[in-house]
Parts: structure tokens; C-alpha cells; sequence
């Protein structure tokens, strides 16, 4: 068999395998792009603040919602407070030693006036809910897990990502023309015939669209990977042509279940202290943005600059929440080019890298990614259904 028909035959299966698939994914995707804004939007109560009395700094609001709420911790909190909004803090259970596994809280999520540190609401970030305050991380777990459950949902993502990868190398293979003029019969796949309608169009606006958004749709695929299969795949292949820094995965990895121990006995506020110390001393001069607390780890971060962000995104400073040991630095673009290549996936897939503008792009290409996964089953189901005739044509032929 020629290169070209294996070619054929590899984008036509692979692009049916993974066609539902990515119209989940673009449809999802154009959507959370936006998801901060359309949460707003459908949850004004929660998010929008009534008032204008002056706001509480972020760490006397944890402390009042943790005093009111002993069952829970915050786990991770934005210390820039927007004054036209109300707090939105991540909380977890509480161990208490001694006592066993804690109760399961029914939310992950708290929605806090800083004005008074009163809780106006909660939800579960990530539940499978379609009510109003749960639609937009419904949808968010959907684009990257299909809220299959553990892991599975994220390894079936990432070889999604995977065959996509490799799809659109072998869509755009298929698109060179044979034999010269190159250029000449090279041109038509770029475009859309005029008055195509029906068949016709959807060959021509699969064809050209894909050529067209190649580079960012090469991106999204490859980004895919990185996300959802970050140290099964994305990281080794990386590290076979360039250096890579341990990465907060590493970090997770080797501290899981150290949190299981006992109470921490730091907390954002010695961590921030930490932090404000050893910053310098590695070239950090933003302020602090957000505070993290994953006691699973043991261990506090502090991150700098503004929450979705611009750019590589954002640094972060980790230390044992039991002896203040600094325990990883992570700055975006200080460490090696494989380190930096890394770090470009999410601003590069989620289009924050350029703030709004790589947003709407990223929304725009979603929406693409989808109509190209749908144009693809049609062309497909229209050229089966001659090939079927002509089978059932030759069955009375042959007998």
C-alpha cells in the first residue's frame, strides 16, 4: 500500500475514533475560555458584592471563615480582593489527629463578603450538577475529563490529545499537492470554491479551515497532552532533547500522604513571612497573589502576580508546612528552555498567554475544532454510503 493511501485511511479512522471527542473538547473549550465572565454572569449573588464597605484583608477573612466553619480549612485563597466582588476561596476537610478520616464536606468552594468574612455561599467545584452555580465547572471538568471518573476521564483526554497530535500532522500531509506546480495546485486547498454548497462544502471547509488554523490547532493538541498526561508522556518525551527542572508534580509526588501526620503548624501568614525573606534571593520582585495550601503535601505555596494572568503565568514558592524548609522555587522563564517550553502549554491552550485577545481566538478555534470533527463524519458517511451500494450491487452479480 503507498504512503498516501495509509495516510487516507489513518486520518479517516483516527478522525472518527477521536471526532466526538473533539467536539466535546472545542465546544467545551470555546466556553471556558470565558469561564470567569459567564460564571458572573449566572451567578451575580455569588460573585457580584453588594456594599461598599471597606474590605478585610484576605487573611482576617480565612481566619473568621475557618472560626465559623472548624469542620474546614481554606486550602487556597487570592489576596488581591477585588472590591467589586465577593471572595471566592477553595476549603477542605479538617483532620483532626486522632480521630479518624473527617466527614466529607458537601462543597469544595466558599463565597465570602470581604467586607465581614460572612459566607454567602457554597458549591462543589466540579460536581456533576447543571444547576446555575455548578454549570460552568461542570462544563470546565467536561473539556479535560469528561467526568469519567479518577483518572480514567484524564488518560482517555490525553490519548485523545495524543491521536489528534499526530492527526494533524498526517491532515496536513494529505493537503500537499502531487507533482508541480506546487504552488499552483497547492493553492485551491486554502480556499473555499465559490457557490459551494452541500458535499462540496464541507470537503472545502474542512480542508481549508484546517489548513488555515494549523499552527493553532497543532498547539491545542500538543498542549492537550501536556495537560492531561503531563508526566506519563509530555515531560519524557520533552526531557529527550532538553533539560527539565523536578517540577511541583515531582514535588507532590514524593511528599504524597506526608500530610496524613499530624496538624501543620504553619500557616499562610508564616509562609508569607517565608516568602517575603528568600523572594529576593531568587530574583522575585512581584507582590504575593494567591496563597495555596495542599496539606495532603505538607507543604504551603505562595504564588506571585496576578491570578490568571498574562504571560508564562505565575511564580511560586513551596514550603514544609511543618519546618518552613523551602521546599521548591518555580520562576517561568528563569529555567531551562525545556523548562520554559513546559510552562508555555496552559497560557498557550487556555490563549491567557495574550490575555483577551488569545481568549477569543482560542473560544473562535474551539469553535472550529468542533465544526471540523463534524464536517469530518459527514464526508465520511457520504462516501460510504456509494461504496455501500456498490457492495450490495455486486453481491447479486456474484451469485
Amino acid at each position: 500500500m503507498k504512503p498516501r493511501m495509509i495516510a487516507v485511511l489513518a486520518h479517516r479512522y483516527v478522525g472518527l475514533a477521536t471526532a466526538i471527542f473533539l467536539a466535546v473538547a472545542g465546544l467545551t473549550g470555546s466556553i471556558i475560555a470565558f469561564n470567569h465572565e459567564l460564571d458572573e454572569l449566572l451567578n451575580p449573588s455569588l460573585l457580584e458584592r453588594r456594599g461598599d464597605a471597606p474590605v478585610l484583608p484576605a487573611l482576617d477573612i480565612v481566619e473568621r471563615v475557618e472560626a465559623a466553619y472548624p469542620e474546614l480549612y481554606v486550602s487556597f485563597v487570592d489576596l488581591e480582593i477585588d472590591p467589586a466582588h465577593n471572595l471566592v476561596a477553595s476549603v477542605s476537610e479538617r483532620r483532626i489527629p486522632g480521630e479518624g478520616e473527617p466527614a466529607e464536606l458537601p462543597f469544595n468552594q466558599v463565597f465570602i463578603d470581604p467586607a465581614t468574612g460572612e459566607v454567602l455561599g457554597t458549591r462543589e467545584w466540579g460536581a456533576f450538577r447543571l444547576d446555575a452555580p455548578h454549570l460552568i465547572p461542570f462544563i470546565y471538568k467536561l473539556h479535560y475529563s469528561l467526568h469519567l471518573p479518577g483518572v480514567i476521564g484524564l488518560l482517555l483526554m490525553g490519548i485523545v490529545a495524543i491521536l489528534w497530535t499526530i492527526d494533524c500532522m498526517v491532515g496536513f500531509y494529505l493537503t500537499l499537492p502531487r507533482g508541480a506546480p506546487f504552488w499552483k495546485k497547492w493553492g485551491p486547498a486554502w480556499r473555499i470554491k465559490k457557490g459551494a454548497t452541500g458535499h462540496r462544502f464541507n470537503i472545502d471547509f474542512h480542508r481549508a479551515a484546517g489548513l488555515w488554523l494549523w499552527p493553532l490547532l497543532f498547539m491545542l493538541a500538543m498542549s492537550g497532552v501536556a495537560l492531561n498526561l503531563p508526566d506519563q508522556v509530555f515531560r519524557p518525551i520533552v526531557s529527550l532533547v532538553a533539560d527539565l527542572s523536578p517540577s511541583i508534580n515531582d514535588l507532590a509526588a514524593e511528599r504524597q500522604g506526608m500530610g496524613a501526620e499530624g496538624e501543620p503548624k504553619l500557616g499562610f501568614s508564616d509562609a508569607l513571612a517565608l516568602a517575603e525573606q528568600q523572594a529576593p534571593e531568587h530574583g522575585i520582585t512581584q507582590q504575593p497573589g494567591m496563597v495555596w495550601h495542599p496539606r495532603t503535601y505538607a507543604a504551603i505555596g505562595v504564588a506571585y502576580g496576578e491570578h490568571h494572568g498574562t504571560g508564562l503565568g505565575n511564580s511560586w514558592m513551596f514550603f514544609d508546612d511543618r519546618t518552613g524548609d523551602l521546599l521548591h522555587v518555580e520562576i517561568p522563564g528563569a529555567g531551562t528552555g525545556g523548562d520554559t517550553f513546559v510552562q508555555l502549554q496552559f497560557p498557550l491552550h487556555s490563549g491567557q498567554i495574550i490575555g483577551l485577545p488569545g481568549r477569543i481566538i482560542i473560544s473562535v478555534t474551539g469553535l472550529i475544532t468542533a465544526a471540523l470533527s463534524i464536517t469530518g463524519i459527514l464526508i465520511w458517511w457520504r462516501k460510504r454510503k456509494p461504496a455501500r451500494a456498490r457492495a450490495r450491487a455486486a453481491r447479486p452479480a456474484a451469485a
